[in-house]
């Protein structure tokens, strides 16, 4: 059957209405721009089912796990220092979008920034407070217009907002002049996602919304007064035991056959925190002026 074309979706891309369908998940349906190639579920959920759902996740949900491998998050949040150094310094005022329990700003403050987090869930910032960092529970456009920063960073954010571009106009209102933006996402010209199709693990229903290429993604950078400085595949950290949890819940045939094989890999194994490149991307940019 040929896929369904949908021509009142507009990309918030290119703004061209014309969309195909590509697949249909968990009752959700994917589609991808025929003019820019980017993909998104439409309908979106609404901004209250997304807060539901990440609220729930972090008290018992598939986040559980992640929000307990302390050390895990640390090694992630050290790659991260350890790739954006080598594009820009560890210096200034940082706001972290996206911070979870804000290991992140922690490891940035160790390493020199003066680090703030803003994150969607109360009970990931109720973390984050008991340990004593500067988060916050909100979005973005919830923080004072008056607070600047030299850098920005999102992992692993801008695929769950629901309007990709208002969030990069929100950044750039928020940046000192010559400020960057470091965002890490999933990447849609990965091997993985080549190889993987409709079973690629970053096809989240529940949460992620907008899939992105380095191209696409570029284009809407410049459109909202960001110029690119560097976009370059990225590593993360994970464990045996985490990535089995995350194919338990997106991709119940890959984690079948883990399941198996994992019954004769050494727990020592199964613990071991290893950088792999799982198919995400990390883009900076400097803010210079907005296209109008």
């Amino acid at each position: 059957m040929p896929a369904t074309a949908k021509n009142n979706l507009q990309c918030p891309v290119c703004g061209i209405a014309e969309f195909r369908q590509r697949f249909v998940k968990k009752s959700r349906s994917f589609w991808r721009c025929q003019s820019c190639q980017i993909e998104m579920q439409h309908p979106l959920p609404t901004p209250d089912e997304l807060k539901a759902y990440y609220e729930g996740s972090y008290e018992d949900g598939m986040y559980t796990e992640f929000a307990a491998a302390v050390e895990m998050k640390r090694m992630t949040a050290q790659r991260r220092i350890f790739e954006i150094r080598r594009r820009l310094p560890i210096a200034g005022e940082w706001l972290d979008v996206g911070c979870g329990d804000g290991m992140f700003v922690k490891v940035a403050s160790e390493h020199g920034a003066t680090a703030a987090g803003v994150e969607l869930s109360d009970v990931a910032v109720q973390l984050g407070k008991h340990s004593g960092l500067d988060v916050h529970c909100g979005t973005l456009d919830s923080l004072p217009d008056t607070w600047k920063y030299d850098t920005i960073t999102g992992f692993d954010v801008i695929e769950h907002v629901l309007q990709p571009a208002e969030f990069l106009r929100d950044i750039h209102a928020r940046l000192k002049d010559g400020g960057h933006v470091v965002l890490t996402l999933p990447d849609m010209d990965s091997i993985v996602r080549r190889v993987m199709g409709s079973r690629w693990y970053f096809y989240i229903p529940e949460e992620h919304l907008h899939y992105f290429n380095r191209t696409n993604l570029g284009q809407l950078l410049k459109q909202e007064g960001f110029e690119v400085t560097s976009a370059t595949r990225t590593y993360k950290p994970l464990t045996f035991n985490y990535s089995l949890t995350q194919f338990a819940e997106y991709n119940p045939g890959i984690y079948r056959v883990l399941s198996t094989a994992g019954k004769v890999i050494p727990d020592r194994m199964r613990s071991k925190i290893i950088p792999l490149p799982i198919g995400e991307m990390m883009l900076v940019a400097r803010k210079i002026s907005r296209a109008v």
